[in-house]
């Protein structure tokens, strides 16, 4: 899916938060590094819906009122 296609796959199933995965491990798209992260943040920002964005290694404890949310690339935040 692309980014914006993420975000309306978790309004679809009523996510009441979304964490995207497979992103910014490897530069292999002709698109920049961070191009995918900066544009699911912002589509999730527009449709009011949470999303926690780990580091990459990052541990993430389901059943937290707590999730990663970090700006670990400095860019889309």
């Amino acid at each position: 899916m692309f980014p914006e296609e993420t975000v309306q796959a978790g309004i679809d199933v009523t996510a009441r938060m979304i964490l995207p995965i497979h992103w910014g491990a490897f530069a292999l798209a002709t698109h920049s590094w961070t191009d995918p992260a900066e544009r699911v943040v912002s589509a999730a920002n527009q449709k009011n819906l949470p999303i926690a964005t780990p580091q990459i290694g990052e541990p993430v404890i389901l059943g937290q009122k707590i999730f990663p949310h970090s700006d670990w690339c400095g860019n889309f935040l």
